[in-house]
């Protein structure tokens, strides 16, 4: 079993075992992929293992991901490729096809996948809205204690950010969102634009799902075949279907025309669109041709008030928009390693709970022991103020060292709470007693 193994980072006891779009094709990627109630049910299961603390499970269709704390290391990786991995799909344990990170690398890695950086189409936006649901169906089952709780609002404040103070989600970088951007580019408002759709293949509904999800409520679409019409109303059941033939009728009232067919001949042609554009007054028209051949006429981006892109330009722009993303990747990640620190750094405060708290009640019992031994020699109406006095002087003196074995920005924090626990002889159980 090949794994690429991450330790640079020294952080939570985390594990993390995943494969995604670069480790295995679609074919592995969809047996392992888990439905919300599977991820349930593996949650629960992963819980029921005494190697496994917490856990919380990510599935996309480019990625997989389980995340554990673990009490056994080497028992949870293995209970994890038992479980889920090797029984689904033998053939993952060929090298490469599945990535193994720890402690601090896994943490940084769900804030990359957060950040939309691990991504097929850097920065796409979907990706932090996964990581919110699968937190929450974590949150549910129980199986993500204070560690991943943390960790998961970590990775979700990161992934805010990054898309709020950088542009790694802005401009489109697929076709669909592309025909969005030059819509926007003319009208102000896509629920009020009338589409027209020519083509009912997959590259039509790309740009349907695009157009929809941004607010498009009117659209119709062209086809010659009515089986095709019919399966393109099963998606868009509010989409108004219209023979090809009857398309040049259809110019006089759409704003936005995307043309998708594989026609040998251009289906919109100067003329016709002249004549569209006479009955139409002031209206602009945006055509969009995504067909190739061509399916509308070049000479027809000279009408007035008539916008043309071709499919060229529209990957130009995409490729323009990508371009912005990568140059904004290292901002992202500053972003990233600014929050990791932060987790790193509460966890690493956490480290210091349990030895400051067995102080205070070694403090507490060694007060409680030689004032119960002198007040029988002072008046009683002094005993409250005694009591009171010896309990400030414990605080005091406990103070600083508490705050400082607290500090997480402290680089030797691991050898001061090793140190504390030589010097006051801290046994790990809450029990210790100083020598008299």
């Amino acid at each position: 079993m090949h794994a690429t193994d991450s330790e640079k980072v020294e952080g939570p006891p985390l594990l993390l075992v995943g494969t995604d779009y670069r480790c295995a094709p679609i074919e592995l990627r969809e047996r392992i992929a888990l439905s919300p109630r599977e991820v349930e049910a593996v949650l629960v299961e992963l819980l029921a293992r005494p190697a496994v603390g917490e856990a919380f499970a990510l599935s996309t269709c480019n990625r997989t991901e389980i995340y554990v704390s673990p009490r056994d290391e080497n028992a949870a990786y293995r209970e994890l490729l038992e479980l889920l991995f090797l029984r689904r799909a033998p053939e993952l344990a060929h090298p490469g096809r599945l990535f193994v990170h720890r402690n601090g690398e896994a943490a940084r890695h769900l804030l990359s996948v957060a950040s939309g950086l691990e991504s097929m189409v850097l920065g796409e936006p979907e990706i932090l809205g996964q990581v919110k649901q699968a937190g929450a169906i974590a949150e549910q089952v129980g199986s993500a204690g204070v560690l991943l709780r943390r960790l998961l609002r970590t990775a979700i404040a990161t992934g805010g950010r990054a898309r709020s103070d950088t542009a790694i989600a802005s401009g489109a970088v697929s076709l669909g969102y592309a025909v969005v951007e030059l819509a926007r580019n003319v009208f102000r408002d896509l629920e009020d634009c009338r589409v027209l759709l020519l083509g009912a293949g997959e590259t039509a509904r790309l740009v349907a799902r695009s157009l929809t999800e941004r607010g498009a409520q009117k659209l119709t679409v062209a086809n010659r075949s009515e089986e095709r019409l019919r399966a393109f109303r099963e998606e868009f059941p509010d989409v108004e279907p219209l023979p090809l033939a009857e398309r040049l009728r259809a110019l006089e009232t759409a704003d936005l025309v995307v043309a998708t067919t594989g026609a040998d001949e251009p289906l919109l042609v100067r003329r016709d669109l002249q004549q569209a554009m006479r009955s139409r007054g002031s209206r602009p028209l945006l055509v969009v041709d995504l067909g190739v051949p061509r399916n509308v006429d070049p000479a027809a981006g000279r009408i007035r008030n008539l916008f043309l892109q071709s499919i060229d330009s529209l990957e130009n722009l995409i490729e323009r928009n990508l371009k912005r993303r990568r140059e904004e990747v290292p901002k992202v990640e500053e972003i990233l390693e600014r929050e990791l620190a932060r987790f790193l750094a509460w966890q690493r405060s956490l480290d210091a709970e349990p030895i400051i708290a067995e102080l205070q009640r070694q403090a507490e019992r060694i007060r409680r022991q030689e004032l119960d031994g002198a007040l029988a020699r002072f008046p009683p109406e002094t005993h409250e103020d005694l009591e009171r006095m010896t309990r400030s002087l414990v605080r005091k003196i406990l103070h600083h060292p508490s705050v400082r074995l607290r500090d997480p920005s402290a680089e030797d924090a691991n050898s001061r709470l090793a140190l504390v626990r030589e010097l006051f002889q801290l046994g790990g159980d809450g029990e210790s007693e100083p020598e008299a």
